[in-house]
Formats: C-alpha cells, structure tokens, sequence
C-alpha cells in the first residue's frame, strides 16, 4: 500500500512567484511602444526657402548702381584732365610769346675791388678802427708757406727768392694792405716788421693814404726770414711809447726767440735741441714760455686793444688758443682767414 507523500508548501510558493514575474514582463511588452523617437535626438531646424529670381533682381539693381556711380567719376576725371592740358597748353604759349619779346641783356655790374669795401663788408666782428693804429707784421721765414717742408726747402735757397715766393707770404702781404686800406682815412698808422729783431715799415706816425703808398713799394722787396720774437717787438713798442688805440698784429704762429728782457729763457739750456743761437729748435713748451713772458711784461703798461690776424702753420695746434686768449683779455678779436684771403 503506497504511502501518501507530503505536500511541500515551499515548492506552490517559488511557482506562483514565476508565474508572476512572467506575466508582468509579458504586460510590459504590451504596454511598451518601442518604435516611439527617444526625446535625445536634436530635430534639424526648418531651411528658408530662398526666392532666388529676387535675389538676382536685387544684385542685378546693386550692378547697375555701380556702373552709373563709376561712369560718373570717370566723367569727372577726364574733365580735370582736360583742363590741366588746357592750362598747360596756355602756360606753353604764353612762354612762347615771351620768349619772342626782344629782351635787353642785365647790365654786368662794375667789378670791385675787394680791398675798397668796409671791413665790416668782409670780417664778421673785425673792423679796423682807431686815431692811432699799430700793425705789426711778421716776417719770419715761416711766413713764406704753410707747410714746414716748404719752408725748410725755402731756407735751403741762399737767395732768399723761394721764400719770398711762397703763398702764405703773398697772403701775408694783401692781409697788410687790406688793414691799412680799412683803416680810418683820418687815422694815424705805424708799421713794423718783425722777426729775430724789429724793423719799421714807416716813417713814424703817417696819415691813411701815406701809409699805403710807402708800405707798397716796401713791400716789394720785403722778404721773410729769421725766427719769431714776439718779445722783441712788444719791447720795441714799450721803448718807443708808441701808445696806439688798436694794435693788429699779423702772424702765423708762437714765438721762437726770447726778447731782450721778457723770458729769460736763454738761461734754459733745455729748451733747445741744438743750442741757444737765432737758428735752433725750440721745443712747444718753451714757445708757449716765450709767449707768455712777452705778453705779462707787455700787458702790464699796455692799454691798446690787441687783434690778431693768424695765418696758418703746421705742427702750431697751441697758438690759436694763447693769441685768443690775449686778444680777449684786451677786448680784441682774433681771425684766421681762409687760404685765399684777400683776393689778389
């Protein structure tokens, strides 16, 4: 006889819970509508629709506009044109015509000497002024040329004739009259001559015209030779009472030769390279020692107005500083002319 088996109440229970999960997944195909658009996906926006027969009317009318507005400029281009041909053309024939009109040439000015003009004329700043004018001229042998070749060259001719030929004397001598034709016509003029010792070139004190003529005719036989004692002619000058308003002195560099009372520097065996005689080499330091004693003891009674007239030399970079300083201290002036002044 078969036993009856127990009924498990575990087993009902695990059926019935699939049985519902079954029928609820089955409720959810059903309910669900899997071809609906998900809410991501972006709808493109709608495309204007372009009327393109009044687009081409409209860039149709905008070409128009362009072509009358470009017409228009090149009207008035070809109009400006016209008239500067018109005005050219005018221009063009008025010259014709006046060049047809007989013309009378310019009158050439009369030629002028330049040595008659007023100082003022020719030095900006120098004017020779004064009743009484002292101009000293320096005739040392390095007045004949610029360049110290030329004038060892020069003193190599025992005539004297290369360096009484040199430009820089002949410059020397038109710079002389010149002061002298620019003085004062009612002035009184002296002249000396300078160089290892002192020489006038007048007889004393002489009227403006007086002067002219008897320099020029010294001056043609007057030769540069000799060192340079600016000490010597400013003792001259102190001995001589030769009180002047205005003292021009004409010259080209320091002096080479000590006064008779100024420097002492004959005492200074060490200033010479090849001893103390008129005809040695002196040192620049020493120059500047013989200027400076000439012009202390010179200063101490002078009351002239000192200018200076320098002409140029080489290897003397210290003279132009000194003669300025002097001519200053007096009121006076200092000029270095250019090479071709006065004009012959």
């Amino acid at each position: 006889m078969r036993s009856n088996r127990a009924i498990s109440t575990t087993s009902l229970a695990f059926i019935d819970v699939m049985s519902c999960g079954l029928g609820a997944v089955i409720l959810l195909l059903i309910l669900l509508d899997f071809n609906r658009p998900s809410d991501d996906i972006v709808t493109p926006e709608p495309v204007a629709v372009v009327n393109e027969e009044e687009a081409n009317k409209k860039l149709l009318k905008r070409k128009q506009k362009l072509i009358r507005a470009s017409g228009q400029e090149n009207n008035k281009i070809e109009k400006l044109v016209a008239a500067v041909s018109d005005a050219m053309i005018d221009y063009s024939q008025k010259a014709i015509k006046l060049t047809e009109i007989p013309r009378t040439p310019d009158p050439k000015p009369p030629k002028e000497n330049l040595l008659d003009k007023p100082a003022s004329g020719e030095l900006i700043g120098m004017s020779v002024k004064g009743k009484r004018i002292l101009i000293a001229l320096d005739t040392s042998a390095s007045m004949s040329n610029e360049k110290l070749i030329d004038i060892i060259m020069g003193l190599s001719d025992t005539s004297g004739r290369r360096l009484a030929s040199g430009k820089k004397w002949l410059q020397a001598k038109r710079t002389l009259l010149w002061t002298i034709k620019n003085a004062p016509k009612n002035s009184q003029i002296q002249v000396l001559g300078y160089s290892d010792e002192v020489k006038p070139l007048t007889s004393g004190w002489m009227s403006q015209k007086d002067t002219l003529n008897k320099v020029g005719l010294t001056l043609k036989t007057l030769s540069p030779i000799g060192g340079t004692s600016l000490g010597q002619v400013l003792e001259y000058v102190e001995e001589k009472s030769l009180a002047a308003n205005s003292l021009y002195i004409i010259t080209d560099g320091l002096p080479t030769i000590a006064g008779q009372k100024n420097s002492g520097l004959t005492k200074f065996k060490e200033c010479f390279k090849f001893g103390s005689n008129k005809n040695a080499y002196i040192e620049g330091g020493c120059r500047e020692a013989l200027f400076a004693g000439a012009v202390n003891r010179f200063q101490k009674t002078s009351t002239s107005t000192v200018n200076i007239i320098l002409l140029p030399l080489e290897g003397d970079p210290k003279a132009a500083p000194l003669y300025w300083k002097w001519a200053n201290m007096t009121r006076g002036i200092l000029f270095a002319p250019a090479r071709g002044w006065p004009p012959s």
